[in-house]
């Protein structure tokens, strides 16, 4: 009878073999994997470090190391990440939310008055549209995605947080599925795709070839969805309302000569922790004082 391991002996292989794969920080994988499996958290497998492991639950989790092998993201084998302080459901073909984006919700909280409509544009998993509706409990706040996978798992995350009420979603290419005039946001944000083309041969492969990549590649040197946007948002946007943007390493300077000779916003920045301007705010220009 072949006898079961414990988690300190499957923790010790799974480390080992992933070190050996060149996977960076092999042994937090190996945890995170491990913690996925059995539920649990990242302290509990030192505080039960010989808890016997079951055959199947053995063979599951050597499965998820030879998928990370392959490079495929560690979120779409757990099936979650951490977006401002909540467990969001990502699968493959949906978007992996990054933690700059969570300086989205950050500048939000400044605005006052608080916003009470909200659009977030190409939602993805719908991390960025249920982070805000927490963060505003009273406000109505309109998920859009051209996919219907992601706004599958958007909804399924908006109820897992309790916010599905909050929440409406919608189906087609940006401001598409609205009405112009009629339907007015005092909060639009967006983490559009922005990485050009050229650039995809320098990406690791876990973004390369695993997450989808029309959410990550745009037109025009990565600009067109920025272009896009700027050009409609103004009639969807209330006259006091902020237009919130993530943007890619680089592409500040261009932004801010883009809406300042094209469109009628003025752009300011907020830099993420590496010091790159990140997160364009835009207001109409006489409304920003």
């Amino acid at each position: 009878m072949t006898k079961e391991k414990t988690v300190s002996e499957l923790l010790g292989q799974g480390t080992a073999f992933l070190e050996a794969q060149g996977i960076a920080l092999p042994r937090r994988e190996a945890e995170l994997l491990l913690c996925a499996l059995l539920s649990c958290r990242r302290i509990d497998l030192y505080l039960e470090p010989a808890r016997p492991i079951e055959t199947d639950q053995e063979g599951l989790f050597q499965s998820y190391l030879t998928r990370r092998a392959r490079r495929e993201p560690i979120q779409y084998i757990t099936g979650q990440v951490d977006f401002c302080g909540l467990s969001i459901s990502v699968r493959p073909g949906v978007f992996i939310p990054r933690p700059e984006t969570e300086l989205i919700v950050e500048r939000a909280r400044t605005i006052s008055p608080a916003p009470c409509r909200i659009l977030d544009l190409c939602t993805g998993s719908g991390a960025l549209a249920i982070a805000l509706a927490k963060e505003f409990p009273h406000s109505h706040v309109v998920a859009a995605d051209i996919d219907e996978r992601p706004l599958e798992t958007a909804r399924v995350n908006a109820e897992r947080h309790g916010c599905l009420p909050q929440l409406y979603f919608v189906r087609g290419d940006l401001f598409a599925p609205l009405q112009a005039g009629a339907d007015r946001f005092d909060l639009i944000v967006c983490n559009p795709p922005y990485i050009p083309e050229r650039d995809r041969p320098t990406l690791q492969p876990e973004v390369r070839d695993f997450e989808p990549a029309q959410a990550l590649f745009a037109p025009e040197e990565g600009t067109a969805f920025y272009r896009r946007i700027l050009r409609k948002a103004p009639s969807f946007l209330t006259q006091e309302g902020s237009l919130l943007f993530e943007l890619g390493a680089g592409q500040a300077a261009w932004f801010q000569a883009y809406a300042a000779q094209e469109t009628m916003f003025s752009a300011t920045f907020l830099q993420d922790p590496a010091g790159i301007d990140r997160i364009a705010v835009c207001r109409r220009r006489g409304a920003d004082g």
